[in-house]
This record gives C-alpha cells, sequence and structure tokens, in this order.
C-alpha cells in the first residue's frame, strides 16, 4: 500500500505501458491510482489546446506520411502548423528517438502506429470526469484503502513560432 504522504502523478498517462498522453494511458494511470494526471498542453494553429509533450508531432504520430510536405526548414513538423482537424486525421504511437526510427524507450509499447491519437485537453477533462464519476471519484487502486481527490497537472508550452521560443506555464486543474 502506497504512503498516503506520498502523491502519485502520471507524467504523461500510464507511458510506460501505453503510448504517452493518449486517453488510453491517461485511463489506465486513472485506473493504476495515479493521484494526478499530468498534461503538456500546445496550442494548434486554430488556436485548440492538444495534449503532447513536445512542440513536435514527428516523434509520436505518422504526420510525416500523410503531409509529407509541411515540414519546416529544419525538418520538424510543428503542432502549430496545423489544425487540429488534420491532427486529428493523424495516427499517434509510441515516441521514436531522434533517429525517427527507433523507439526512444525500447521496453514499453512496441513502435508502430495504432488506434491511438492525440486527443484534446476538453476530451481529456471529459474523460476524467467520466473515470471519477464511474468510481465515485477514488483515487484509489484496487486492494488498496483510502482515497484522495485527483486531478490533473498541466504544462503549457507555446510552440516555437519562426521568430522565437514561447515560455512554459503550469497549471492545475482539480475537480
Amino acid at each position: 500500500m502506497a504512503d498516503p504522504q506520498t502523491l502519485v502523478i502520471a507524467h504523461r498517462g500510464a507511458s510506460g505501458y501505453l503510448p504517452e498522453h493518449t486517453l488510453e494511458a491517461k485511463a489506465y494511470a486513472h485506473a493504476l491510482g495515479a493521484d494526478y494526471l499530468e498534461q503538456d498542453l500546445v496550442a494548434t494553429r486554430d488556436d485548440q489546446v492538444i495534449v503532447i509533450h513536445d512542440i513536435h508531432l514527428d516523434r509520436v504520430t505518422n504526420v510525416a506520411s500523410v503531409y509529407p510536405d509541411r515540414h519546416r526548414d529544419d525538418g520538424r513538423y510543428y503542432a502549430r502548423d496545423f489544425d487540429l482537424a488534420e491532427i486529428q486525421a493523424l495516427a499517434a504511437g509510441e515516441r521514436r528517438g531522434d533517429d525517427g526510427e527507433t523507439a526512444a524507450f525500447p521496453n514499453r509499447f512496441p513502435l508502430g502506429f495504432g488506434p491511438f491519437r492525440i486527443p484534446t485537453l476538453r476530451e481529456e477533462v471529459k474523460l476524467i470526469q467520466g473515470l471519477n464519476r464511474a468510481t465515485g471519484g477514488s483515487r484509489t487502486p484496487p486492494g488498496t484503502q483510502g482515497g484522495r481527490p485527483g486531478g490533473s497537472l498541466a504544462s503549457i508550452r507555446r510552440s516555437r513560432t519562426r521568430h522565437g521560443t514561447g515560455r512554459r506555464v503550469w497549471i492545475s486543474v482539480h475537480w
């Protein structure tokens, strides 16, 4: 049983088991009893907020095969250069390394793109609210006692523009 003074923050969801920041990874982290689900947030070209660790799409999606000519001069595909509808058409998967081919974390979920996608912050909040309602709001994994209120920690990254970099802002949302 976990120490009641210890908070478990699921960094990118249960990213050791499922592709990071997917709704499936967040649902599994919730089921495992995480106290907080950490999100990284990036704005799209049409100012929608998506949940993704980087400002780039190319390490966790099939963006290069769907939009091969949309990369910037540095060869990267920036979330800020795509509308939400375009991003939602992409398949997401396990993070690839700098070479774009090998797994960044070889002992995690297998490489390849599956039925995963990049969620919006709104979708993620609705998922967590639904999970909390279905479980009575318990943040306690099966077989343990007690419970703590859950919440969400979000890191908002402003996408790098062609003229510079943004700043990082932390917010905490509780429900």
